[in-house]
């Protein structure tokens, strides 16, 4: 893996095992259904390393884009997985370590912020268009940037790691409408680790199989806080579909697609996944 020196928290990838000639890293293709992200949002991988999609919900496509058109699929050295569905699987064997873009093909998926990246490029030390070092103005010239920014510095005031990371980003080479989504995106895989935090390992790593048998916590999308959407802890008010499909606010939801690639073959585990949505 190559980069400079990071800023803060370095993105570094979902680390879940060693295997053969390289690390499997996890994905999450859609935390619940209904939150259009990719979890975490960046990762570092090294040559011969695996990316592992792991689908929770339905009808989404990891399929490889461009920086320049990052919702749009590319003909170099094309990959997709399909339209597909919860509990589906999807590998990718990393060949080099330049930045790669991927979406959601589900129409309107990608152009609300459903993308990723593997090997995001990063900025030096003090570059002014890092993403920490942007964010303030961002916040500062959008009501919405400023309400999701405040509700992601109070969920992560007590965790320093996931308050900064991804803040290494650099956004110098990205289409202007894509900083507000790859800021949004950056803030919502911080709440995740906020109310996750054992799957942060101390080299900025995500490890999703860290937490072991406890359930994961899937933070309400941080887009709803700027509606003023996102419920108090243990309350279950709200507008969206996913907060009132159940008057339980941690209704408890189980996915058959968490695998983790384990001594060269698949070893599987069903994994209760919680909601949570808090302020």
């Amino acid at each position: 893996m190559t980069s400079t020196a990071p800023v803060t928290t370095p993105c570094a990838a979902t680390s879940t095992s060693t295997a053969g000639s390289g690390t499997s890293y996890t994905v999450i293709v859609a935390p619940t259904q209904g939150v259009l992200r990719y979890v975490p949002f960046v990762v570092n991988a090294s040559v011969g390393d695996t990316i592992v999609f792991l689908w929770n919900a339905n009808n989404h496509t990891v399929t490889k884009s461009s920086q320049l058109a990052i919702c749009n699929k590319t003909m170099d050295s094309p990959f997709t997985s399909g339209g597909q569905n919860k509990s589906f699987v999807f590998q990718r064997t990393v060949n080099d370590t330049n930045s790669t873009y991927y979406y959601c093909g589900t129409p309107g998926h990608c152009q609300k912020g459903m993308f990723g990246i593997i090997n995001p490029p990063n900025a030096a030390v003090g570059n002014n268009m890092s993403l920490s070092n942007m964010m303030p103005a961002m916040a500062a010239n959008s009501s919405s940037m400023g309400a999701m920014w405040q509700y992601t510095q109070m969920m992560t005031q007590n965790n320093s790691m996931a308050a900064g990371w991804g803040g290494n980003i650099d956004m110098s080479g990205m289409p202007q409408w894509a900083h507000q989504y790859v800021a949004e995106n950056v803030m919502y895989t911080r709440t995740f680790l906020a109310v996750n935090p054992e799957t942060l390992n101390e080299d900025g790593s995500v490890g999703l199989g860290n937490a072991g048998s406890t359930p994961l916590m899937i933070p309400a999308d941080i887009t709803s806080v700027q509606n003023g959407s996102t419920p108090s802890p243990g309350g279950n008010s709200g507008s969206s579909s996913t907060q009132s499909a159940s008057p339980n606010p941690y209704a408890t939801m189980t996915s058959g697609a968490a695998h983790l690639l384990s001594s060269k073959v698949f070893v599987g585990f069903t994994v209760a996944i919680p909601l949570i949505f808090v302020l």
